[in-house]
Parts: structure tokens; C-alpha cells; sequence
């Protein structure tokens, strides 16, 4: 089965779009998560998810991921962001796009958060449908209506994006760069539209290399998984899309 729109050729792509419009949008960033973890973690957990969403659909397109975010830890190494202008372009071009190839229910998944961009792919989100009622965009960070252990999975660089690369990308993290210290170098101006220009300091509050495992990383993976499976087969029943 091929899910990946750029894999496909022109009729599997019709026939993979009359047997289920549903397009996802694995979307993140690339920034600062430790220095055991890469700077696409965020994009790269996204569509490693996604990939096993489509796979338990049976069918659906996903998306090119994107890297293109709003902000988050920008004066630390590597982290680049975006304002609210330029990525409010983005996606609404993108949606249109979507529709325009007949997308019925678009998801947009993201694996950065903080509130500066889980509001803003909500508010695009509904912006967006309110002027085509006729689609259902789905716009959510990974953790969203989930628990494991009691916990909400989610974190910056913590545990539970730890663990969730060591099961989805074990040899994308590299634990002997792991440095618990309280507060690393800032080395970047903050950009003019950093949302976090005065809160964003970091430290690390447990022991990663105690706390981190593939076992908790896949048992995150797994729930956040079905959460987004079933908000996509409930927003299917919404528009009365059945499938033959």
C-alpha cells in the first residue's frame, strides 16, 4: 500500500483519494531538544506517527513532513521559527491545495508544542473551515485527549520525547551526549516574533537516562497512535464519508 503523496503515480493517487480523502500534515520544527536528540525531532516523531496512523487506516495520503513552526527554544543551537504571517500563508495555501485535489478531512499533526503553536494551528484550523464547511481539518498536538501511566505525554526534550524516539528512531538518539546541566548556552538573538523571548529558559528536572526507555516510548507511540485513528475515522462519520 502506498500512503506517501509523493511516492504515488497519478492513478494511484486518484484511487488512493476515492477510497479515502483523508490528507495528514506532519508538522514540527527543527530546535534545540538536548544534545541527545536531533533538531528535527519534532517533525521527524510527527511522521513516524502519522506513517503508523496510515498504516492502521489502510489507507489515506500523508504529506511531505514539514519543518516550519512557530517558536520555541530560538536562541538555543540550531532552532530557527517562523511568525504567524508567513506560516498563516502557508497553510491556508496548503489546505486550499488539499481541497482543491479532493481532500475531505485534513489533519494537521504536530509534534512541536507549546501554546504559541498548538493555538495557532487551532486558529487556522478554524479560520479555515468556516470558510469551507464542507471539510474537517483536525488540528492537534500528539498528546492531545491522551494519558499514559496518568501522565499526558509530553514534554520538551524530556522523558517522554525520549523515550518516543528511542522506539520510533533508536539510532537518531544518542544518550552519551545526554548533559543534565541546568541552564545551556543561549548563543542567538532572539528573532523579532520569538513568543518566548522572555521564557525560555531550560533545565532538565529528572535524570533522562534513569527515566527514558523504548518500553515507554512505544507505549506513548501506541496510544497516541489510536487516539488519532479514531478522531479521523469520527470525523469521516461527521461528513458521512463510507467506505466500499
Amino acid at each position: 500500500m502506498k500512503y506517501k503523496y509523493e511516492d504515488m503515480f497519478p492513478d494511484e493517487f486518484l484511487a488512493a483519494v476515492k477510497a479515502l480523502p483523508v490528507f495528514v500534515i506532519p508538522t514540527g520544527l527543527l530546535e534545540w531538544h538536548g544534545d541527545h536528540l536531533p533538531l528535527g525531532l519534532d517533525a521527524l516523531k510527527a511522521c513516524a506517527l502519522c506513517e503508523r496512523v496510515m498504516e492502521r487506516l489502510g489507507g489515506g495520503v500523508l504529506l511531505p513532513t514539514n519543518y516550519y513552526g512557530r517558536p520555541g527554544f530560538s536562541s538555543y543551537a540550531g532552532t530557527i521559527t517562523f511568525s504567524d504571517g508567513c506560516l498563516t500563508m502557508l497553510f491556508q495555501e496548503i489546505f486550499e491545495q488539499l481541497v482543491k485535489v479532493g481532500a475531505k478531512v485534513i489533519v494537521l499533526f504536530t509534534g512541536h508544542y507549546g501554546p504559541c503553536q498548538v493555538d495557532f494551528i487551532k486558529r487556522i484550523a478554524d479560520v479555515f473551515m468556516t470558510e469551507h464547511p464542507e471539510v474537517i481539518v483536525l488540528a492537534l498536538p500528539e498528546y492531545e485527549d491522551v494519558l499514559v501511566d496518568g501522565e499526558t505525554p509530553a514534554d520538551h526534550a524530556g522523558k517522554w520525547e525520549t523515550s518516543v524516539m528511542m522506539y520510533l528512531h533508536p539510532e537518531k538518539v544518542d544518550m552519551a551526549r545526554y548533559q543534565r546541566v541546568p541552564n545551556p548556552p543561549k548563543i542567538y538573538p532572539s528573532p523579532p516574533h520569538d513568543y518566548y523571548r522572555e521564557s525560555e529558559d531550560w533545565s532538565f528536572n529528572e535524570d533522562l537516562a534513569a527515566k527514558s526507555s523504548r518500553e515507554l516510548g512505544e507505549k506513548s507511540a501506541m496510544a497516541i497512535v489510536d487516539m488519532l485513528a479514531e478522531k479521523i475515522g469520527k470525523a469521516l462519520d461527521a461528513i458521512g464519508f463510507i467506505r466500499s
